[in-house]
């Protein structure tokens, strides 16, 4: 039997058993070595998603191929591969797109937008071979996924950040222009930069762009430790958002960007009322990279007229290409950013529901479930 937290209801986890799993052919089974906590989790948990529970949470993982099917290296997405039992991967959460629907035939660079993948974590797991997520001893593959092979200076502490990384890559790719960056379009060498909200993705944002040239980077965010966490990744300014008004805020933004507000904002709360801030913080012909709101927790009033006014673009960051974690295994390997150090408190399976309501206490940055 296998052992797995289960999501029965929101707010509601069960340690379960379930079969050891017969693999097909073109699949695989891995033992989960350690899985990330994510705040899509803790969503879930909290009732703003649209799951279809019960479910297996999990998706920030990585593990050790323990049963290989015979077609598994044919069918699967294997990069760095071929497989055999022993190696160590990461799964890409989201399959591969369907090729057949609306999007993938006319946007196929974005994969992401293809309506029929499945995501790891977020499956409903009661039929068979219900291990779909990895809140679990053992996470099943199926055929249509993506795998990583990891490279052996990637110890799991590192390797389960794969998939946030590939989330706040791809966010500061958003934030990238599309011609020269010196004519003062976009993000560039020695822009500046505003971050909104440091948990996890925030943190990991930040660590990108100290290392792809950023000028002076701003982070605002309501947990103290987050921010000193913050500068420890390489931010300039940090601004605590509990304890300075919104208007002190913004005169502090203008004062590091010459009056003029920021090049670029990224906002990684996932809190309504920030995302007007982010548009009120971004100086005219700039950029706002919205990529916190993962779920829906309502909605905030906004001036249109600060958006024509300013001439500015608002770009949508909806996780990434799977291809994406090829750029954040790469990063994984030469960052200077002490990112292990996010690592702050590494849980038991039983212990998942805890992890979950831990999120956003201070001191907590990553929480990761070593089943």
């Amino acid at each position: 039997m296998v052992k797995a937290a289960v999501m029965t209801e929101p707010g509601k986890i069960e340690l379960q058993d379930f079969p050891y799993p017969q693999i097909a052919p073109d699949s695989l089974l891995l033992r989960v070595d350690l899985v990330g906590i994510c705040g899509s989790d803790r969503h879930m948990y909290l009732g703003h998603s649209h799951a279809k529970f019960p479910v297996i949470p999990g998706h920030e993982l990585t593990g050790t191929v323990v049963e290989l099917g015979p077609e598994a290296n044919n069918t699967l997405r294997v990069v760095g591969g071929p497989l055999q039992k022993g190696d160590r991967v990461v799964v890409v959460p989201s399959s591969k797109n369907c090729g057949r629907c609306w999007f993938c035939l006319n946007v196929p660079h974005r994969p992401n937008l293809c309506p029929n993948r499945t995501v790891h974590g977020f499956c409903n797991c009661a039929t068979p071979p219900h291990l779909f997520g990895g809140y679990a001893e053992y996470l099943y593959v199926n055929g249509n996924s993506w795998v990583y092979k990891l490279d052996e200076n990637i110890p799991p502490e590192l390797a389960v950040f794969a998939d946030p990384l590939a989330t706040a890559l791809r966010a500061v790719e958003k934030a990238l222009p599309p011609g020269m960056p010196n004519v003062g379009e976009g993000y560039g060498i020695g822009k500046r930069v505003v971050v909104i909200g440091v948990g996890p993705i925030g943190l990991l944002t930040v660590a990108i762009l100290r290392e792809t040239g950023a000028g002076t980077i701003i982070v605002t965010d309501i947990s103290e430790s987050r921010l000193e966490m913050a500068r420890t990744m390489g931010a300039d300014l940090t601004l605590n958002a509990q304890t300075i008004s919104p208007q002190e805020r913004k005169e502090a933004v203008l004062a590091a960007t010459e009056g003029v507000g920021a090049d670029v904002v990224l906002e990684c709360a996932g809190v309504p009322d920030t995302f007007a801030e982010g548009i009120d913080l971004v100086r005219r012909g700039g950029k706002l990279v919205e990529v916190g709101h993962y779920t829906d927790p309502g909605a905030v009033p906004i001036h249109p007229f600060q958006i024509c006014n300013k001439d500015m673009d608002i770009h949508g960051s909806w996780a990434y290409p799977q291809i994406q974690f090829r750029e954040a295994l790469q990063f994984l390997k030469r960052t200077k950013a002490p990112l292990a150090s996010l690592v702050s408190h590494r849980l038991s399976l039983a212990e998942a529901e805890k992890g979950l309501q831990m999120l956003g206490a201070p001191g907590v940055f990553k929480v990761v479930i070593a089943p």
